[in-house]
């Protein structure tokens, strides 16, 4: 019994100078990058509300007001096909505690298209000229999915790149020598592409964009950059002549 006990306790010592061994013959690097992108596409979010004591009254006088938001698009020439809903509500409340209730309608449009500043300047002021009222009107950029693809492409190369400088002044610094890589890890979920697909934003087809005068700031600066970034982390495996070394 007493034979048994001391060699499980050699086994786990065993074990355990296998483990912390195994611990200090690789090295975890990180790298990092960052860019910034030019937005190829603009997001216009239009929303409208209507209120009435009676909820069928709120209802058509949204209608009318989205009906004339539509043809203001259309004049510009978007057609119905790039005008897309994102939300649709009617609510009611009661008017200070009353057995009264007033109805409000809302409806929430978007638009969609590339980066184009006369359009963006013949929107405000078509919108601006018709005199729509109850009327907000939100402006957002973003990436269309094959440049933010390219781009993320890029930016996974710049921080593999950063990594292995990274991993080389940390062996200069320690005096040991790099082996193979054993694992490389993205921060991103997305799967690290080689070769991007390359696809096309369509546009609409709006003639009457060159026919427009700048009114606004749009002609003035340019749109806001997007900043992407990525994260990756490499494991290097540390040869064996540095090992024997640490271990002296």
């Amino acid at each position: 019994m007493r034979q048994i006990i001391i060699l499980f306790a050699l086994t786990i010592g065993l074990a355990s100078t296998a483990t912390a061994q195994q611990q200090t013959n690789e090295i975890i690097v990180e790298g990092s990058a960052k860019m910034k992108v030019n937005p190829d596409v603009v997001v216009f979010t239009f929303t409208m509300e209507k209120a009435d004591s009676s909820e069928k009254r709120a209802i058509n006088k949204l209608n009318i007001a989205i009906d004339g938001l539509e043809k203001t698009l259309n004049k510009i020439g978007f057609s119905n096909n790039a005008i897309r809903i994102s939300d649709y509500d009617v609510s009611s409340t009661y008017l200070n505690g009353s057995s009264k209730k007033t109805y409000t309608a809302s409806n929430v449009l978007k638009l969609e298209f590339q980066v184009n500043n006369k359009l963006i300047d013949a929107i405000y002021n078509k919108i601006q000229q018709a005199g729509i009222e109850d009327l907000e009107i939100d402006f957002d950029r973003k990436l269309s999915d094959s440049l933010e693809r390219v781009s993320r492409v890029k930016l996974v190369q710049l921080a593999i790149e950063n990594a292995k400088a990274n991993a080389k002044n940390i062996a200069n610094a320690l005096e040991i020598k790099l082996g193979k890589i054993k694992q490389v890890q993205k921060a991103a979920v997305n799967p690290i592409t080689l070769k991007p697909e390359q696809t096309r934003f369509t546009v609409p087809d709006v003639a009457a964009a060159t026919d427009m005068k700048y009114k606004t700031a749009f002609d003035k600066f340019e749109i806001e950059q997007i900043e992407l970034d990525e994260q990756i982390s490499v494991i290097y495996e540390i040869a064996a002549s540095a090992e024997t070394k640490i271990g002296n």
